[in-house]
């Protein structure tokens, strides 16, 4: 075949030809295609081919690339580019940045803290070596509702040894209680927080173990592991291990093993562990084999890959004797498991130890975090918008220049992520700064650690980039879009009516989510007003209380009432065993009066004596209180509540018969539960040494001047009378606040979130109209040279964004009343959502919007329209 039918490789030629620079293409093309067939005499195509290609490959050198090529080759050298002229608008436009960055900054701030949060609230017990594998031992007991719930977390002592026992997917298990317990110092006495458990805590739970041996503590009855607060506390900075404390019955303790403290995140607590063995009831429950003595919280490690599920349904082989137990209730009782990571936030089990968290608290922080950083991200895009209008030449020059569009889309990029970066090292900063009043806030021990912490560095990240990305890359792409024409000529918007639709939708979008949260700010101040001013049924104002839990007290109520009233500013003194804060004392009624069909009544049961129902101020509507002139009524006598009047049917209930006794009293309802839960049947009966239980509490009402001189005589006569009876002196008036201390303390950050909303839309407003104003200086210019007022002129400007803030009014009246209203549901008593609130709030939104617009527009207003004119 002739030379002439061969050609150079084609793919070969254009690869030259487009690295190559203009003016040495047709040079170097034609000197490589003689080099080419000159190959071909001497050598077959294929290796023809082949030194053709090393040719062009060779020719992949600096000085034979064209210049553009070497550029846009070179990211390093186009970031370098693009990042200086991003930083030098920065600082050209001043106000533009500095609005930009502050949004940024708070929102990305604001989300930090709230992402901090929810990561803490959602940690609890997770850092427990085998959390995912630990499992509480719940039951339901159908039939027995109470608190608005079937399900239970206690235990019987048998379940554990038996699931063991039965289930070889049960790696392990342990069986506790926490007991507050007496302890002696000196001429001092402690309640302490006691775990009370069986030898495996250690090996399910893990505790870091700073000296000691907890395996022969735990074996050993007479022995003691503490915390290391309660170490210092006992025993200062020296060692206690081998050392004795003292409960009050003078029985000695040895110290084995010193733990370090309890994180925050646990959801139970405990000052010290000890052996259950010391535990009586324990000893007998396991002897006699009680399936129906609760007393008890067991908790199962599973063997890995075990499915909780599927052992719940195995435990069906144990019903017999649970049947067993329950025979004579009139309820029966089944066992499930709980996820230890779940018990805090998703639990819905009485009587478990610890504390409790709500997961709508979590769904509302992110649903905070997510709108304010929706509102730093819309006052980025809408001046974005207006700021690239401003720079049509600019980009026309750039396209007149040789700019690619991809070039001038990364230049705008890259403006939006210096602004976003810069932000976000703001942010981190000023979280880190203002996590401790934070922690405050809330009364929490959020850490800031955010190297370890990958969920929360990612999600950082990963918005940042986004927010950076969207704020940026809409402006930049409808820019670089436009012609070299159109862009000189300030039309590269194409319909100028895109920008103003797409402005006013953001306006709209970022005011409505603002007033929402201002909305529901002002639904929780009120729901929480209502808590504080609602007729409770009795008075707690100047009540003060001593717990106590010792048995002994009995004997000696009345010296201590006696002792007590010789200061004149005490009015009453009061033994109860509960008192109306959050009480969660019930059983079971079936007898009495017109009970034929022997209906179940749960009730909540108090033991106080004549004295409780004056001291708080509680009216009775029928009958009488106790009486001292009635000693039989120390004896099976009961005051119900109007609650259980009308669930029992009667009309008047004094002198009927009700479970082994008669009623002389009908006392008017009153809340003895948080505002969750409605008033339920109760009944109040004498408190005796035999009825009544080991634990209870001095109620006092005072009257005084000098509180600080009652107190002492109230401390220095228990410590005479009642030595081994700690004084805790509580006001009754901060127990019950602390039984609505979440919805206050959210309530607090809920307000301050809500004024950042509307401070990120505010300035975001704020910047707008400075754009607006800059592109109709001409124009209000020539209105003040026609005899416009300065009064006209603002009117012009603020009447179409107050439209918009209207609009916003508007379309966030039904989200807000939806949203509060599925919160309120939460509360058995709350407040009502009134249109009131939905008015003034979208007063106060165009008032600020007002403001903020007037600010800008007086500036201009007052401005010499000679100057104003020569602007273009």
């Amino acid at each position: 075949m002739k030379k002439e039918n061969f050609q150079p490789p084609r793919i070969a030629t254009k690869f030259l030809l487009w690295f190559l620079k203009p003016d040495l293409r047709e040079e170097v093309a034609g000197d490589l295609e003689e080099r080419y067939f000159g190959q071909l005499g001497n050598n077959s195509q294929r290796q023809a081919n082949f030194h053709y290609w090393f040719q062009v490959i060779n020719y992949l050198r600096p000085f034979a690339l064209r210049e553009d090529l070497l550029t846009s080759l070179n990211p390093f050298f186009m970031f370098r580019t693009n990042f200086k002229i991003a930083w030098r608008n920065l600082f050209k436009q001043k106000g533009y940045s500095l609005i930009n960055i502050t949004g940024m900054t708070l929102g990305l701030t604001c989300f930090l803290l709230l992402a901090l949060y929810i990561q803490y609230e959602s940690s609890y017990d997770r850092q427990n070596e085998h959390a995912n594998r630990i499992y509480r031992i719940a039951q339901t007991q159908k039939g027995n509702t109470f608190r608005g719930t079937d399900q239970f977390a206690v235990a019987p002592a048998t379940i554990g040894p038996a699931l063991e026992a039965e289930f070889p997917e049960v790696e392990k298990t342990v069986t506790f209680t926490v007991l507050s317990t007496l302890f002696g110092q000196e001429d001092q006495v402690f309640y302490e927080q006691g775990l009370y458990t069986t030898k495996s805590l250690f090996e399910v739970f893990t505790y870091p173990i700073i000296e000691g041996d907890t395996k022969a503590a735990l074996a050993d009855k007479d022995a003691i592991i503490l915390t290391e607060a309660l170490a210092k506390k006992y025993f200062g900075n020296s060692s206690p291990i081998g050392k004795t404390m003292k409960l009050s019955s003078d029985r000695l303790l040895t110290v084995k093993a010193v733990m370090e403290d309890l994180p925050g995140n646990q959801h139970f607590k405990f000052d010290f562990v000890a052996s259950i063995d010391n535990y009586g009831e324990y000893v007998e429950d396991t002897k006699a084999q009680r399936w129906g003595s609760n007393n008890y919280e067991v908790y199962a490690l599973l063997q890995k890959g075990a499915d909780y599920q599927q052992l719940e349904e195995k435990m069906s082989i144990f019903d017999d004797k649970v049947n067993a137990a329950y025979a004579e209730w009139p309820f029966s009782a089944s066992y499930f498991f709980e996820p230890l990571t779940d018990i805090y936030l998703h639990s819905k089990a009485n009587f478990g130890e610890g504390i409790k968290s709500d997961i709508r608290y979590l769904y509302l922080s992110a649903a905070i975090a997510f709108i304010i950083l929706f509102l730093a991200l819309i006052n980025y895009m809408n001046l974005s918008v207006a700021r690239f209008q401003q720079r049509t030449k600019e980009v026309g020059v750039r396209k007149v220049l040789g700019a690619k569009r991809k070039q001038l889309v990364q230049q705008f990029m890259t403006e939006s992520m210096l602004v976003t970066g810069i932000s976000l090292l703001m942010g981190l900063g000023l979280a880190r700064l203002l996590l401790p009043f934070f922690n405050r806030l809330l009364d929490l021990e959020m850490p800031f650690l955010l190297s370890g912490n990958k969920m929360i560095l990612g999600t950082l990240l990963l918005l940042a980039l986004l927010m950076g990305g969207l704020s940026g890359l809409y402006p930049a792409i409808i820019s670089s879009a436009a012609t070299p024409v159109k862009a000189l000529q300030g039309r590269w918007f194409g319909n100028q009516k895109q920008s103003g639709l797409l402005r006013n939708a953001l306006i709209i979008g970022q005011f409505t989510a603002a007033i929402v949260l201002a909305t529901g700010s002002i639904v929780i101040y009120q729901q929480l007003q209502y808590i504080q001013n609602k007729q409770l049924g009795y008075n707690r104002d100047q009540v003060v209380y001593v717990p106590y839990r010792n048995q002994e007290l009995f004997d000696k109520t009345t010296t201590i009432k006696e002792e007590l009233m010789k200061d004149p500013h005490i009015e009453q003194v009061a033994f109860t065993n509960v008192l109306p804060l959050n009480t969660n004392n019930q059983g079971i009624v079936t007898e009495w009066e017109g009970n034929a069909n022997q209906q179940e009544l749960p009730i909540y049961r108090f033991r106080s004596d004549e004295n409780f129902i004056p001291l708080l101020e509680m009216e009775l509507v029928e009958g009488r209180n106790f009486s001292p002139d009635f000693p039989s009524d120390t004896v099976a006598t009961y005051i119900l509540n109007e609650t259980a009047i009308k669930t029992m049917g009667w009309t008047k209930a004094a002198g009927k018969s009700f479970r082994d006794g008669k009623v002389i009293g009908v006392v008017k309802d009153f809340h003895f539960q948080p505002f969750n839960l409605a008033i339920e049947p109760m009944f109040i009966t004498f408190q005796t040494r035999t009825s009544s239980y080991y634990a209870g509490n001095i109620a006092m009402k005072i009257n005084s001047d000098t509180p600080e001189e009652t107190m002492a005589h109230i401390q220095q006569t228990l410590a005479k009378i009642i030595p081994q009876v700690p004084f805790d002196l509580r006001y009754m008036d901060d127990s019950f606040n602390k039984l609505h201390r979440a919805e206050q303390r959210f309530g607090d950050a809920f307000k301050i979130f809500t004024f950042l909303a509307l401070f990120i839309a505010c300035i975001g407003l704020f910047g707008l109209v400075a754009h607006t104003v800059l592109q109709r200086t001409k124009e209000i210019g020539i209105r003040k040279v026609l005899g416009a007022a300065i009064t006209d002129i603002i009117g012009l400007i603020s009447g179409d964004f107050l439209r918009l803030i209207a609009w916003s009014a508007l379309i966030a009246i039904p989200i807000s009343w939806w949203g509060m209203q599925q919160w309120l549901q939460g509360f058995a008593y709350h407040t009502e959502v009134q249109i009131w609130i939905f008015a003034l709030v979208g007063v106060i939104a165009i008032g600020l919007a007002f403001i903020t617009i007037s600010l800008q527009t007086l500036k201009a207003a007052m401005a010499n329209p000679v100057e104003s004119i020569k602007t273009e």
